[in-house]
């Protein structure tokens, strides 16, 4: 997807969810565990050690994770501008590996839209592949990345998550990665995905504020301007 339709349909899922929840923010109400809803791993592929391997394999959703050398902030606290610097040859595709998960829908609701979310973003950004290029040449942050395709009950869909071979970005005690699920009702939920680990919890409820801060760019822009609140 090129970046100008990116822009025109996140303004339409915008309209609809108003984002995907955030890690910097406390919840407003209590975790509801469902395993009615929500996705499982069906099928993983592990090609982390095998340099290139599986990194043109066209996938529903592709993605590259890249580990964030410096920042430099400008403007104020209250309405900050950050860049982002990334290692160049890190987003050299010859040097990638990847892990590729096939989730299928096992709830019993369809799924209208799907959000990956980057959890650790003070290091971490998370770039669609085909606009991986642009983000790190324009010092963009990016955390999440979306699918508008509807997954009915039953129905799968790849995911492909590319890193740099000498970069490979793991949670050490918590997951990297939300997937984050707005059903055919409106209702919104989020999934912890373990990558590259071939491990996912069950979704839990969440609420529309929250879902909305975990796309908000702008809580982060403001940690990265105001440190201690990381």
């Amino acid at each position: 997807m090129d970046l100008l339709s990116t822009v025109g349909n996140w303004a339409s899922i915008a309209s609809f969810v108003m984002g995907v929840g955030s890690s910097l923010k406390k919840r407003t109400q209590p975790e509801q565990t469902d395993t009615s809803h929500g996705l499982e791993i069906v099928k993983y592929k592990n090609y982390l050690s095998r340099t290139k391997y599986g990194t043109k394999t066209p996938c529903d959703i592709n993605l590259f994770l890249a580990h964030i050398n410096d920042i430099k902030v400008s403007g104020t606290k209250k309405n900050p501008i950050v860049d982002v610097y990334f290692d160049d040859k890190h987003f050299d595709e010859d040097e990638w590996c990847c892990v590729i998960y096939t989730l299928k829908n096992s709830g019993q609701t369809g799924i209208v839209i799907t959000d990956i979310v980057c959890l650790f973003q003070k290091d971490t950004c998370l770039f669609d592949i085909d606009d991986a290029h642009w983000h790190c040449e324009n010092h963009i942050l990016n955390y999440s990345e979306y699918y508008e395709k509807s997954v009915k009950p039953g129905e799968s869909f790849t995911l492909k998550i590319c890193y740099h071979k000498d970069a490979i970005i793991v949670g050490p005690f918590s997951a990297i990665l939300h997937i984050g699920i707005v059903d055919k009702d409106g209702k919104l939920w989020v999934q912890p995905l373990f990558a590259p680990e071939n491990k996912i919890y069950s979704s839990r409820r969440i609420s529309k504020k929250d879902y909305k801060n975990e796309l908000d760019i702008s809580i982060a822009e403001k940690c990265f301007a105001n440190p201690a609140l990381w």
